[in-house]
């Protein structure tokens, strides 16, 4: 199952979740990320989430596997990175 690195790139003002820069969360497949997340900033995740997932490369981004400078909804104070992780034999 294809696996998933959500990295906090910044946090500028206040998180509700309490999320800090460099805090590292996981998912697989298609499912929300390991343990409690915030729904909102996953709205936000997710379509890169389904597109990485389903074969997507993002040749603009240094990674191409990957999606930077993705912001929370709540007023942009948190923006994130998700990265396809290689998969064993690639």
């Amino acid at each position: 199952m294809k696996r998933f690195e959500i990295e906090v790139e910044t946090v500028t003002g206040c998180c509700a979740a309490g999320y800090k820069s460099g805090d590292r969360f996981y998912a697989s497949g298609l499912n929300t990320p390991d343990g409690p997340f915030c729904g909102g900033a996953y709205m936000a995740l997710f379509p890169m989430q389904n597109a990485l997932h389903g074969g997507a490369r993002f040749s603009f981004e240094k990674d191409p596997r990957s999606k930077t400078r993705l912001a929370c909804p709540d007023n942009g104070c948190v923006v994130f990175t998700i990265r396809l992780l290689e998969e064993p034999g690639q």
